[in-house]
């Protein structure tokens, strides 16, 4: 990999341990560990080399937004409510 250049910053982050596991295994896969892959991550941010995903201009963020600005939207009330709500769209 880039063992000829000096690494002089240690950058960390927080995950849970799904994330880390999936992520480990799915790296892995490919023959990297996460620092290898952070690494790469972050030298083609540095190059100028990503392009980020704004998930605002999704087609679902979008029809959601239309239909929040056209009241088509639904008042579950409490967070009991809430929960009930989220409990009928997984069972569907």
């Amino acid at each position: 990999m880039c063992n000829s250049i000096i690494k002089d910053k240690t950058v960390s982050t927080r995950v849970t341990s799904d994330i880390d596991k999936r992520a480990k295994a799915s790296l892995a896969k490919q023959g990297l560990t996460i620092s290898e892959y952070m690494r790469l991550s972050l030298v083609k941010a540095a190059n100028n080399e990503v392009q980020l995903v704004n998930f605002l201009d999704s087609p679902e963020a979008l029809k959601v937004k239309k239909e929040a600005e056209s009241g088509e939207v639904t008042n579950i009330g409490s967070l009991k409510d809430f929960k009930n709500w989220i409990d009928h769209l997984n069972a569907d």
